[in-house]
């Protein structure tokens, strides 16, 4: 099933990406600033390197992928591979880095091979998410804050190398020190950072109010039950990879994440990936996600223009 509402749709028509790109430069910035994301269908291309020239057209100059919290390949200058997650799991709603001090402003993906079935990027407009949340839900987030709690080496989830992309401490200790992170070194070669953040964000361009933030996706809720009780069971309440809890460090109720989850659930877009597909969207206007797939699937991403909490 598609559902392309609120998306712009061009149609390249067999043409290569570069050239539709160059040519419709203008048509598809207009239409990311619009409504906040285009698809453009029917394109050619011959992998990474017409990905990279076509998104140049649009004025991307790639970011590094730095406090990671997936695993992913860097294919090429600025451009991934997606989360490199088993094709059984279901990645939720997010919006990029909206964990962190600065983040993308637009994020393009590329369909290098589509899977066999599943495996599509459903994307939800934030702004709705925020206008249909109960209004007790909005009002005690943004009362109370949240408090992002990431644990690296303790042979789950990501180690600090692979998420800091450096081998050294001094590095890391740097980077906390000048991103707002609190960071604690563990035995074990462990480390446990922790970031106050607000839940939602003003946009920098509209000044819409927006649900920005990586609750659904870090919240011990969004881990299947068995997984959930037995990573708790082994490394603590403390010591899970990923944790979102309220700002003063009290754990955020079940179901006030599920109300949460349930509203990107009913606002959610999804379409499947056609080969050398290329969707751009704004990345405080639209989150993301990856549904469970079968067979190869190969979904390529670029990010460009940091923004900064300050």
């Amino acid at each position: 099933m598609n559902d392309l509402t609120g998306i712009s749709v061009l149609d390249a028509n067999g043409e290569d990406l570069e050239g539709f790109t160059r040519r419709n430069a203008g048509a598809i910035g207009e239409a990311v600033a619009g409504n906040g994301a285009a698809l453009i269908r029917g394109g050619r291309a011959q992998g990474t390197e017409d990905f990279q020239r076509a998104l140049k057209w649009l004025g991307f100059e790639p970011l590094a992928y730095t406090e990671r919290s997936t695993p992913r390949s860097e294919v090429g200058d600025g451009v991934f591979t997606s989360t490199e997650y088993p094709p059984r799991e279901v990645i939720p709603q997010h919006c990029e880095s909206s964990y962190a001090s600065a983040w993308p402003a637009r994020l393009a993906f590329f369909s290098a091979v589509p899977a066999a079935s599943g495996g599509a990027t459903p994307i939800t407009d934030v702004t709705a998410v925020l206008d249909h949340l109960p209004a007790e839900v909005i009002e005690t987030v943004e009362r109370r804050g949240l408090r992002y709690v990431r644990n690296y080496g303790s042979g789950v989830g990501l180690d600090w190398r692979d998420a800091f992309q450096t081998e050294r401490r001094d590095e890391v200790d740097l980077f906390c020190a000048q991103g707002g992170l609190e960071r604690e070194w563990l035995e074990d070669d462990c480390l446990r950072t922790v970031r106050r953040a607000p839940a939602l964000a003003t946009h920098p361009r509209t000044g819409r109010r927006l649900w920005f933030n990586h609750l659904v996706l870090f919240h011990q809720s969004s881990l299947p039950s068995g997984v959930r009780e037995d990573l708790v069971a082994v490394l603590g309440e403390e010591g899970l990879p990923n944790d979102v809890l309220f700002g003063d460090g009290s754990p955020i109720p079940d179901e006030l994440v599920a109300t949460v989850r349930s509203t990107f659930e009913r606002r959610q877009q999804r379409f499947d990936w056609a080969l050398h597909d290329l969707l751009v969207i704004d990345n405080m206007r639209w989150s993301h996600g990856r549904e469970a797939f079968t067979g190869e699937r190969r979904v390529l991403v670029s990010m460009t223009d940091l923004i900064t909490r300050t």
